[in-house]
């Protein structure tokens, strides 16, 4: 691949076009078929657009668990269909990596369109970058769509912009986020909106007086040390020349131990000197009323602390944005994978091309 060449970015989504909805990972919307209605209701009004179930979008866990072949099929056969134009993921797990080996290069090179999804769906962005194809990090049917209380007004725009109306242009933090999580067991729990936080500024470390360009990889922090490790769906590190990594954390709430070791192996491996910055987005210091044994408060300035030691370390003096809206914390910004990203150090601004 020619690093410089620019990705084929699927066509934008229209009101009515028909979206596949599949479950390429764990199957919660079995388990809670009532905040996965809901999600996909507001695919329909809010979007306009027309939801089409696939098989493997009801299946129980262990049925998807048991079946990655069947998970790819979904994948296989939405890509082929010249009807759908989208593919949006129910959720993330955490063996997606399982149903790669089943994927269709060729149907899905010959046939680019829209893929949404985040988390463990890091795999499906990894093996689309690939293919050159930008795909687009973020929103789920059961998390940024089925949002308990409503969906938010700046994913509500950062989804549009993405699908509809790509790049998504210039991007600006949130006055407020959440990291918190409502019992999706208790049915009330869809009309109730989460605890807020008040949104701080972007923390630029490293800051440059100059202008970024390039092209964004990345994904979730826990399933991109998986591919370090096993190295069968990384680029060719030249593919990664003058790159900017996006990379989040998730409700696994990894230790600073653990991230630390992530940017430790990049630099070992040769690939830390690829990016040109890094873009980082808020951690997920919560799940279901667990906290980090240090807290969440510590356990949000120790991550950003194992970023920066790491770096200081390997004697890099890579850019790093801090506390950006996407991943794991809502509301999110939709990262496009694959697609460019240009930043002004000096006005501290960004802005996806």
């Amino acid at each position: 691949m020619n690093r410089h060449q620019k990705f084929n970015r699927p066509s934008a989504l229209k009101p009515g076009d028909k979206v596949a909805i599949i479950s390429p990972s764990s199957g919660m919307p079995f388990l809670f078929p009532w905040v996965y209605e809901q999600g996909v209701n507001r695919i329909r009004e809010i979007f306009q657009l027309e939801p089409v179930e696939f098989p493997s979008a009801l299946r129980s866990p262990e049925y998807l668990s048991q079946n990655p072949k069947v998970r790819a099929e979904d994948i296989n056969v939405a890509f082929a269909d010249p009807s759908i134009k989208g593919i949006i993921a129910t959720i993330g797990g955490n063996d997606q990596i399982r149903i790669l080996p089943y994927l269709d290069k060729e149907v899905i090179q010959a046939n680019p369109q829209v893929f949404m999804g985040y988390s463990d769906c890091t795999n499906l962005h990894l093996f689309l970058w690939n293919l050159e194809i930008v795909s687009y990090y973020g929103g789920a049917v059961m998390t940024q769509f089925a949002m308990g209380g409503g969906m938010q007004d700046y994913t509500i725009q950062s989804i549009r912009k993405a699908l509809f109306h790509p790049p998504v242009g210039k991007i600006c933090p949130s006055l407020e986020y959440s990291d918190a999580d409502l019992d999706w067991a208790d049915k009330s729990n869809l009309n109730k909106k989460r605890p807020m936080y008040p949104g701080t500024n972007w923390y630029w470390h490293n800051n440059q007086d100059t202008v970024i360009k390039g092209r964004l990889w990345g994904g979730c922090l826990e399933v991109l040390d998986l591919h370090l490790s096993i190295k069968r769906y990384l680029p060719i590190p030249e593919q990664l020349d003058q790159t900017i990594l996006f990379v989040e954390t998730s409700e696994e709430m990894p230790s600073e131990g653990f991230v630390y070791r992530f940017f430790a192996a990049l630099a070992e491996l040769n690939l830390l000197n690829k990016f040109q910055a890094i873009l980082m987005a808020y951690p997920k210091a919560q799940f279901c009323e667990k906290q980090p044994p240090e807290g969440r408060e510590a356990f949000i300035v120790n991550q950003q602390n194992a970023v920066k030691n790491a770096l200081k370390d390997y004697k890099s003096n890579l850019l790093v944005v801090f506390n950006m809206n996407f991943g794991h914390t809502d509301p999110q910004i939709i990262v496009p994978s694959g697609g460019d990203v240009q930043i002004d150090c000096k006005a501290k601004t960004i802005e996806f091309l």
